[in-house]
C-alpha cells in the first residue's frame, strides 16, 4: 500500500510597493542558491514579463484581472498585476522535493541518527516514487494597508522519479543527486485554466545543493500538503561517491 504523508513547501514572503498601494505576495517556497534547477514558472513556460510571447490562457487570465481591478481607486499607476502573479511560480522544484522528502519516516530516522556522527556523510538511494504536491500561492493587492484584492492561484504538480541520490550530514540533507524526473501538473485562477502540462520528462542539474534553510526537520512551518507514494520497490543501482550507500523505500 502506498505510503501518504503531508509535506508542506516553506512560505516565502516578498513585498512591492507603489507609492501608498501594496502588493504583498506569498508564495510557496524559498529561493534556493541552486540556480540552474529550474522553477515552477519555467516548467510551464510562463512569461516573465509582459513583452514575453503567452498562450490564449495566459492572455484570458491577464484579461480577468483587469476587469476585477477595474473599480479600484489606486492612489498611483496600477501595478502589472499578472506579472507579479508570475512571481508567485518562482519556485525552485528541489524545494518542493525536498519538503516532501523529509516527510518519510525512514529518512527522519537517518537524519537523526546521523547527528551521532557529525563527521560521517551517508549517501541515500531512493527507490522509484512519485510525488504529488497542492499548492496555493496568493497575492494581496492591500491600499493604505487594508486589503482590497487577493489573488490566489491553484497549483498541482506530480512529479515521477527514479535514481535520485540524498547527502546526508549531521541530520541535514546537503546536497540531492538526480535521476529521472517527469513532471506534470496545472494551474488555475478559480476554474479557470492557466496553464496545464502533460507528464513528460525534464532536465535537472546531476547535482545541487540544498538550501540551508529547507535541510533539516525543524525548518520553518510549511504550508503546503503533498504526498508522496512508492512506485517500485526496484531501482536501478545508483553509484554514490561512498563505499556504504544506504537505501530507502518511499
Amino acid at each position: 500500500m502506498a505510503d501518504e504523508l503531508k509535506a508542506e513547501t516553506l512560505a516565502r514572503e516578498a513585498t512591492a510597493e507603489v507609492a501608498d498601494d501594496e502588493v504583498t505576495i506569498k508564495a510557496v517556497a524559498a529561493d534556493t542558491s541552486a540556480d540552474a534547477a529550474p522553477t515552477v514558472r519555467e516548467i510551464f513556460a510562463l512569461p516573465e514579463k509582459d513583452t514575453d510571447p503567452s498562450d490564449d490562457r495566459w492572455k484570458e487570465f491577464r484579461e480577468r484581472i483587469s476587469k476585477e481591478v477595474k473599480g479600484i481607486k489606486w492612489t498611483a499607476a496600477m501595478p502589472d498585476l499578472a506579472e507579479k502573479v508570475c512571481e508567485l511560480l518562482d519556485i525552485k522544484l528541489p524545494n518542493i522535493l525536498v519538503a516532501a522528502w523529509k516527510k518519510a519516516k525512514e529518512l527522519q530516522t537517518v537524519l537523526e541518527k546521523s547527528k551521532a556522527t557529525p563527521d560521517e556523510v551517508v549517501y541515500l538511494e531512493l527507490a522509484e516514487h512519485t510525488i504529488n504536491s497542492d499548492h496555493k500561492p496568493s497575492l494581496d493587492v492591500r491600499i493604505k494597508g487594508a486589503t482590497i484584492k487577493k489573488i490566489e492561484l491553484g497549483v498541482q504538480l506530480g512529479f515521477k522519479l527514479r535514481g535520485f541520490v540524498l547527502k546526508v550530514q549531521n541530520g541535514s540533507i546537503i546536497e540531492m543527486q538526480t535521476g529521472q524526473c517527469e513532471v506534470k501538473g496545472t494551474i488555475k485562477y478559480g476554474t479557470l485554466m492557466i496553464a496545464e502540462k502533460k507528464l513528460e520528462p525534464i532536465k535537472l542539474p546531476l547535482s545541487i545543493p540544498i538550501p540551508a534553510a529547507i535541510q533539516t526537520l525543524t525548518s520553518p512551518k510549511l504550508n503546503a500538503p503533498e504526498k508522496l507514494e512508492k512506485a517500485n520497490a526496484a531501482t536501478a543501482g545508483v553509484k554514490a561517491p561512498a563505499s556504504d550507500v544506504e537505501r530507502i523505500e518511499l
